[in-house]
């Protein structure tokens, strides 16, 4: 069961995820491209440590191939790097709350993140192989 303390961290991180996509549209360059690099970044550090994940060196492949296409479509690489740096603390909450405590909304943007992520590689050279 979880405490009051660990419902309210899940809460703000369900809060910046809601804020982040109000703010990133299918207009922004950036977007998703780089929230995909973030979040496969971020899987990869997580999975280094985890006792629950094992290292994937295709992981950070993905992650580095999303991080060519947010370059190539938005042109400015500390714009891309800002971005990325910014939203990989979130997908450390995100990753913690779902993988470690399974709390289900989490496990929710978890996985609606992964699908845009993969509709979206589908799209690109630099990602359209990624598995």
């Amino acid at each position: 069961m979880m405490s009051a303390a660990q419902r309210g961290g899940h809460a703000a991180v369900l809060a910046a995820f809601l804020s982040a996509g109000s703010v990133a549209t299918a207009q922004d360059a950036i977007y998703p491209a780089a929230q995909c690099a973030a979040f496969w970044f971020r899987y990869t550090d997580y999975a280094k440590v985890s006792p629950y994940l094992d290292f994937d060196p295709s992981d950070l492949r993905a992650a580095e191939a999303f991080r060519e296409v947010a370059l190539r479509l938005a042109g400015t690489e500390s714009e891309v790097e800002t971005y990325i740096a910014a939203q990989r603390p979130l997908m450390a909450r995100l990753m913690e709350s779902y993988i470690y405590n399974g709390d289900a909304q989490s496990r929710d943007i978890f996985e609606r993140l992964n699908q845009t992520c993969q509709d979206f590689a589908t799209r690109h050279p630099e990602t359209r192989d990624l598995r």
